[in-house]
């Protein structure tokens, strides 16, 4: 969690998460209550949680949303060797740029959450010309502005962001093949 306790940032994150963001809401309904019993065992679950699913800490883990990934994975079983490998891998990848992003990544299996090194300009440029301005999904020519640059062997099946993996699509292309 990010914040300072004197500042009672992290009682608001634990508001947040069990309201699914509606704070205002949450403490209209529980202001009057003499305790706040029902807010501390659910901070407690989810401490539990994900001590359980990810038992080795590292630095990345600092402000990652775990409420709201135990809101939705909490009642889910997982195998935590084989998410721990998964993130010792995702780690030492020099694609990952965003760390912190693994651990929602490993759940939700969500590539935006790793914020993968994109392509230089240099490297669109050089596919561009390669394919002369040609989508090779619809093959229809398109000026490079129309175009984005895609991984040929996606980044999750060990594709690498270098030039020779790298491919420009027409942007309806690139979102059909993203599923975007």
């Amino acid at each position: 969690m990010k914040g300072s306790p004197i500042r009672q940032d992290y009682l608001e994150t634990a508001i947040s998460w069990i309201s699914n963001g509606k704070i205002e809401e949450y403490m209209g309904k529980h202001q009057h209550k003499p305790n706040a019993n029902e807010l501390w065992l659910y901070f407690q679950k989810v401490i539990s949680w994900i001590k359980a699913v990810f038992p080795n800490y590292r630095k990345e883990m600092k402000g990652v949303d775990f409420g709201t990934l135990y809101n939705k994975f909490g009642d889910k079983e997982f195998d935590q060797k084989k998410i721990e490998k998964e993130i010792t891998k995702l780690m030492l990848d020099e694609d990952v740029t965003k760390k912190s992003g693994i651990y929602p990544y490993v759940l939700t299996r969500n590539e935006k959450y790793l914020s993968i090194r994109s392509f230089t300009d240099n490297m669109k440029r050089e596919a561009y010309e390669r394919q002369k301005g040609n989508c090779p999904k619809c093959k229809e020519h398109f000026e490079i502005e129309e175009m984005e640059a895609d991984h040929i062997k996606p980044w999750h099946e060990g594709g690498k962001t270098i030039a020779k993996n790298c491919q420009m699509l027409c942007k309806q292309d690139n979102r059909i093949k993203s599923g975007k």
